[in-house]
């Protein structure tokens, strides 16, 4: 996500959003693939260090290309990296094949040829396991909220969360986002919430 100041952060009272970058490669590996972690991420298979490096390289060109993509979480007293939160660049399928849930994917280079497809930042917040129940996802995502109704002109933001993620959409639904649809994601079926505020 690219500020308008120049500036690459986004600060809360606890927390410092910035870009990510190679040196974060190896808390991203540990944090991808831990099971409990993954199990509601994309596939729901834990990535091995070759994936979550290829992803890592996939959200650096989306910096470069449509200055979207999460960014990494630290803790502000210490510099612990925490997780990752923002807007990521989210591919929607424009014309499903009927009787077909729209498919979505992250970024556009994974979109099938030749296909039809519209784009809708979608808010995401991913944490180590150890930093779970701690506030961290609703600290972040309500600034990156925050930040994109102030600064960005786009017309909705999306989180896509897996069914069975609880913590997740509780963490949504207290900031007042409305049920969409259902998409398929990874060869699962993922529920698509709409972010209040955005016109």
């Amino acid at each position: 996500m690219t500020l308008p100041s120049g500036t690459d952060h986004i600060e809360t009272e606890r927390l410092l959003l910035r870009r990510m970058d190679e040196r974060d490669l190896e808390f991203l590996i540990a944090v991808h693939a831990d099971p409990e972690v993954a199990r509601y991420l994309g596939t729901g298979i834990a990535r091995t260090p070759a994936e979550t490096e290829q992803w890592l390289a996939d959200v650096l060109h989306g910096y470069a290309t449509v200055n979207l993509g999460p960014l990494l979480v630290t803790r502000k007293i210490d510099g612990k990296r925490l997780g990752r939160s923002g807007l990521s660049d989210g591919v929607l399928e424009k014309h499903p094949q009927p009787g077909n849930l729209r498919r979505m994917w992250f970024f556009r280079t994974h979109v099938p040829e030749g296909m039809a497809y519209e784009t809708l930042p979608e808010l995401g917040y991913t944490f180590a396991r150890e930093n779970w129940g701690q506030g961290y996802a609703s600290e972040a995502a309500q600034a990156v909220a925050d930040y994109a109704r102030r600064h960005l002109d786009h017309p909705a933001v999306m989180s896509v969360i897996h069914p069975g993620n609880v913590a997740s959409r509780t963490v949504a639904q207290k900031f007042g986002v409305t049920y969409a649809d259902d998409i398929e994601m990874g060869g699962r079926v993922y529920q698509r919430f709409l972010w209040p505020g955005f016109a």
